[in-house]
């Protein structure tokens, strides 16, 4: 709608409703917080997670119409269609940007719980977002560099503990865990690094989602394999679209069927660990083939654009 506009006038514009959005949404789930802090019983725990569901739904729609208002996007989506649940749900993607939080959030569109993350520790400190973020129960995981994990081995295991005790607070309060499998986002570089064999994607670590599987695999509902393709926002997605630049964005949404490679214990079941692992190495393979399709229909609409 205002897509028009100069990239620096649609940038003040979005930083202003991001920030309003923020602090609008930020503020009720922290004063809620300290309420759950005050009153720790079940039932006010429970009072305070429907709010911040609502508050999640809103989040979610003025985040789309703020894109929408300041970005000229065609969704390009594929797949199954989404249903709706208030039961806990996993969502595995691929990750580019910061943006594929938003888009998560767009193109399910609140028909699934809240949705948490994992979060790196330094996070926190983001003004309103990570003291929200740490309200809504999101994971926090602290990275240890390599020599201090030689001289320390147990802080190997803090980050699975983190990983079991917050998909127990998942399912007694029904949520959406995101999984960016790959860890870190996609770069050519990155990948030419860790020797990834894919084209378009960095090498799946199975170890959380392992673990969060072997926890409540039995009370999850849904597990979706989401695929993003952002073929002009390939570099600064996030500031493109500040900038007002998004054009084309490609979703592909998978319904998981459950399944014995998907059931097991990951850390003690070393048969079950090695069949997981390949099972999503070939979940990789599918979503590079899905992302060759989609390059490949971009590239037929360019062409027909030129002509």
């Amino acid at each position: 709608m205002l897509s028009f506009l100069p990239g620096p006038l649609l940038f003040i514009i979005n930083s202003l409703l991001i920030a309003f959005n923020v602090i609008l949404i930020a503020t009720p789930i922290l004063l809620l917080g300290i309420v759950k802090i005050l009153l720790p019983f079940d039932f006010i725990k429970k009072f305070v997670d429907n709010c911040n569901y609502y508050l999640y739904k809103i989040w979610v729609v003025d985040n789309r119409m703020l894109m929408s208002l300041t970005n000229d996007i065609r969704w390009h989506i594929t797949g199954d269609e989404i249903p709706s649940t208030r039961k806990s749900c996993i969502v595995l993607s691929n990750h580019i940007s910061w943006l594929d939080i938003l888009f998560i959030g767009a193109v399910y569109g609140g028909r699934i719980p809240i949705t948490k993350f994992f979060m790196k520790q330094n996070l926190i400190y983001i003004p309103f977002v990570g003291l929200a973020c740490y309200t809504l129960g999101m994971p926090f995981l602290k990275r240890y560099p390599k020599e201090k994990l030689l001289k320390n081995p147990a802080l190997r295991t803090k980050d699975v503990e983190t990983t079991k005790k917050v998909c127990r607070e998942l399912v007694k309060f029904p949520s959406s865990l995101i999984n960016f499998c790959e860890g870190t986002r996609y770069t050519p570089e990155k990948a030419r690094k860790a020797k990834s064999t894919y084209r378009h994607l960095m090498p799946p670590k199975a170890t959380s989602l392992g673990v969060a599987l072997s926890e409540i695999y039995d009370e999850v509902e849904y597990i979706f394999n989401t695929t993003f393709y952002y073929p002009e926002n390939s570099k600064g997605a996030f500031m493109d679209m500040m900038f007002g630049r998004i054009k084309n964005v490609y979703v592909n949404v998978e319904i998981l069927e459950k399944n014995d490679r998907l059931r097991g214990n990951y850390l003690e079941d070393k048969t079950f660990k090695h069949d997981f692992t390949m099972y999503l190495r070939e979940l990789w393979e599918k979503k590079d083939k899905i992302i060759d399709e989609m390059e490949a229909d971009f590239r037929g609409l360019s062409q027909n654009k030129e002509k």
